[in-house]
């Protein structure tokens, strides 16, 4: 009568596998093993070989032997079988109601343990007819396709789920760059906005200073061809120039831009800083951006500070509201 393993392999499933889902069931029937054969049949690891263990492989006998140590009296795997998996040879012993898969495995058990009331088993397992196994494969066919069709579902969903993440966070980060581009192009514009104010505020002290120094010349070519009374007039334009060139009310700045030049031709470096901020500050910020010792210098004059200046603020060292400064490796 064909087992159930054989029943399995003739349904249509490798050998191995058969293998593994009478170990993995505990030889509990054909429909546990079917069971397991359905919800196995995607793991990775269906196909690999079947590992020998303490307890030794299906079909091997196992290591326990009795105190004479005969093997015709050592149990196999195998000799006891459950319920629902008795043939027309299969025997129960009375004594511990064990059910034993045939005559050789009783007498193993006899010998094991001395029972000696065995009576034939009352309920065989019948093999399968063709009918009922194309059944069966077809039961097996459906739920292997139910699943795999469930998994594919599931494979989908988490793919768009997956796609709906990605899609946020890609807007989460567009925004993000977006807000610091605005950002960066505020600074930009307020600082061309601070250039222009410093550049029209340079041109009137100039024209302020043109004018005063016209002005002079004409007092001391008047005071040369009419005398001190017209030289006193011209003196007096001369300082009505000189209080009209500093009539605009003094501005106070809170920043200064300073461009870092670089040596060996690098791109300058170019950062806003506070006007309080002390020079030692800028010498940080500059090491943040360069390897190797340096000192900073001005460009006009050459001057290199460091030392004592190093404490002095930006205000102070006249570095507001802008400046520049050079990189000197010497």
């Amino acid at each position: 009568m064909a087992s159930d393993a054989d029943q399995l392999v003739e349904m249509g499933f490798p050998r191995n596998r058969v293998l593994k889902a009478l170990r993995a069931t505990k030889n509990a029937g054909l429909q546990p093993a079917m069971d397991w054969l359905v919800e196995h049949s995607e793991d990775p690891d269906i196909d690999d070989p079947i590992l020998e263990h303490a307890g030794g492989t299906l079909g091997t006998a196992s290591v326990t032997p009795t105190a004479g140590g005969d093997e015709d009296s050592t149990e196999k795997e195998g000799d006891v079988i459950q319920d629902g998996e008795q043939t027309a040879q299969s025997l129960i012993c009375q004594d511990c109601q064990m059910i034993l898969r045939d005559a050789e495995a009783a007498q193993r058990h006899a010998m094991r343990t001395e029972h000696v009331n065995f009576a034939e088993s009352t309920t065989a397992i019948k093999p399968l007819t063709e009918e009922e196994k194309q059944a069966k494969l077809a039961e097996l066919k459906q739920r292997l396709a139910d699943k795999r069709a469930a998994k594919a579902a599931q494979d989908k969903e988490d793919q768009k789920t997956s796609e709906k993440i990605r899609r946020k966070a890609g807007q989460d980060l567009t925004e993000v760059k977006a807000r610091l581009e605005e950002k960066e192009m505020k600074k930009q514009v307020e600082a061309k906005k601070r250039e222009k104010e410093q550049d029209r505020l340079a041109k009137l002290a100039i024209k302020a200073k043109i004018d005063a120094d016209k002005a002079e010349r004409a007092r001391k070519k008047l005071e040369a061809t009419t005398g001190i009374q017209q030289a006193a007039a011209a003196a007096t334009a001369v300082a009505a120039a000189e209080a009209a060139a500093k009539a605009g009310p003094a501005k106070v700045y809170t920043e200064t831009r300073l461009q870092i030049r670089q040596p060996e031709g690098q791109a300058p470096i170019v950062h806003t800083f506070q006007a309080s901020d002390k020079l030692s500050a800028v010498y940080d910020f500059v090491r943040g951006h360069r390897q190797g010792a340096f000192k900073l210098m001005t460009t006009f004059p050459r001057k290199v500070l460091d030392g004592d200046e190093l404490e002095k603020t930006l205000n102070d060292l006249q570095l507001v509201p802008s400046g520049a400064l050079a990189v000197t490796l010497h």
